[in-house]
């Protein structure tokens, strides 16, 4: 009875083993006839920089049927040879082997590309395919990138400010071979590649760097760059070549991101800088410009734009800056803070702040500040000696000012508006400072979601500005010549009447 017994608790183990095993064997489909499907056909990248991985990318790869898929292998077309690498679903071999996809279901395959240093100042066009192999047949994505060799300028020392350390370069460093030529205390960056920052990048006292103009730099992360105390930096671009201080990514998505590398700071006692025909955006603070020691300017500004800043644009803390046609335009916070005092005068500048990114603006586009707090808790008050802002536009998508006074009573800082187009009540109603300015008339500009600051033919700006500066600023920021008179704004428009 026993032996019996245990028999049938044999059979019937062998039978719910069967049955596991029926259960667990997945019946595929075969045909050669499906076809999976593809969220793109090209997966394409911008320009990636050698020696620096780029962003990974994805590929949704999904499967139709009503039954579940086991692919042979995904590779890529070029193999080992190949410079871009793949994931599949945490797979990072070079070879995925029997891949299943479930029926109505997907799989996610991350693609990144890693290139050496390939000696040349031309972009390359670098193609390849993912290659998904089943059923007999074979379906492909394509990939393309552009790669391109640039001179690195990396962390080669540390400074310590407190617990804080700061890897840092000195622009002065690399030799030829990161692009970098001496003479005497005068540096020079070669064009022909751009100029790719980790880290910060310091010109150290008493030396000049000479930026001409098509150079490109690109800042990674968190990355600065400093004029230290005797430093000058001296940028000089065109208006179709311009000097440009730029993120690491170029991709579509990251063209207008704000706050993706640090600042480029203009430390106390740098002096006689000039930036000409200059581009600087993506920045968490595009310029910040520090105490004057001397009786020239701290910087000259001229055809400089400083656009999509996480912070402020243009940042003065008690600087002497002069500035014609400059624009600067949507920043997280305000797009010209003059504060600490100094000296400052704009002619023929555009700042408009219609910042759309994260955390709605609470700042005005526009402030002046004399005074500031120091370690111990004391305030400490600095005199704002003039701030003459003329034909200017100062304007935004905020309801109330775009222009905010934190000055303290009976100082006497100096500031003056003369045919400026303002956002502003305040304004309007303190006569002494104001000369035939227009107020709260929207500029027309022509697209501010694309960035586009040229004026409408309808603008009320067109014509009312004070023809008396044309002989110091006679073209505008793209080189095109100032009627009389000139349109307010950096940018004067061609069909410009004289309203």
């Amino acid at each position: 009875m026993k032996k019996r017994g245990l028999t049938i608790i044999f059979a019937a183990l062998i039978c719910a083993m069967n049955f596991i095993c029926c259960t667990n064997e997945e019946k595929y489909s075969s045909s050669d006839k499906i076809n999976l499907q593809f969220s793109t056909d090209t997966l394409a990248f911008d320009t990636i920089f050698t020696t620096i991985g780029s962003v990974t990318k994805q590929i949704h790869v999904f499967n139709p049927e009503n039954e579940p898929i086991k692919l042979d292998y995904i590779t890529l077309g070029s193999g080992a040879n190949s410079f871009f690498r793949l994931n599949v679903d945490g797979d990072t071999s070079l070879v995925a082997k029997d891949v299943v996809i479930g029926a109505k279901d997907s799989i996610f395959i991350f693609v990144r590309i890693e290139l050496d240093a390939n000696n040349t100042s031309n972009p390359l066009l670098i193609e390849d395919s993912v290659l998904f192999a089943f059923n007999g047949k074979m379906q492909s994505v394509l990939l393309t990138a552009y790669g391109q060799d640039a001179y690195y300028h990396r962390p080669t020392h540390t400074l310590n400010v407190g617990e804080t350390k700061i890897p840092y370069c000195l622009a002065n460093e690399g030799g030829e071979e990161q692009g970098v030529s001496i003479s005497g205390n005068y540096i020079t960056w070669k064009k022909d590649k751009p100029h790719v920052i980790i880290g910060t990048c310091v010109v150290d006292s008493a030396y000049t760097l000479n930026l001409e103009e098509n150079t490109l730099i690109h800042l990674g992360n968190n990355a600065d760059f400093w004029v230290y105390d005797g430093g000058t930096l001296k940028a000089n671009g065109t208006t179709t070549n311009p000097v440009v201080f730029q993120s690491l990514r170029t991709q579509d998505r990251y063209a207008d991101i704000p706050g993706q590398w640090g600042k480029i700071w203009l430390w106390s006692g740098s002096k006689d800088n000039v930036l000409e025909n200059v581009v600087i955006k993506n920045a968490t603070i595009g310029l910040l410009a520090d105490t004057c020691v001397n009786n020239n300017h701290t910087v000259e500004l001229k055809n400089t734009r400083i656009e999509n800043c996480s912070s402020i644009g243009l940042y003065a803390r008690g600087a002497d800056i002069y500035a014609e046609n400059l624009l600067v335009q949507n920043c997280g916070s305000y797009c010209v803070a003059a504060s600490m005092g100094g000296r400052y005068e704009f002619i023929g500048c555009t700042f408009a702040n219609y910042w759309s990114f994260g955390q709605t603006r609470t700042d005005a586009t526009l402030i002046l500040n004399d005074w500031y707090e120091a370690a111990d808790g004391s305030i400490q008050s600095r005199k704002i000696e003039k701030c003459d802002f003329h034909n200017t536009i100062i304007y935004g998508s905020m309801y109330e000012d775009e222009v905010e006074f934190d000055l303290l009573k009976n100082l006497g800082s100096n500031y003056s508006f003369d045919h400026c187009l303002i956002k502003s009540a305040v304004l309007k109603n303190n006569n002494q400072n104001i000369r035939d300015c227009i107020f709260n008339q929207d500029p027309l500009f022509e697209n501010v979601s694309e960035n586009d600051l040229h004026l409408q033919d309808s603008s009320p700006a067109i014509g009312k500005g004070n023809g008396i500066y044309n002989s110091t600023v006679p073209y505008d920021i793209f080189g095109t010549y100032r009627l009389d008179p000139p349109c307010i704004g950096a940018i004067e428009n061609k069909n410009n009447v004289g309203k």
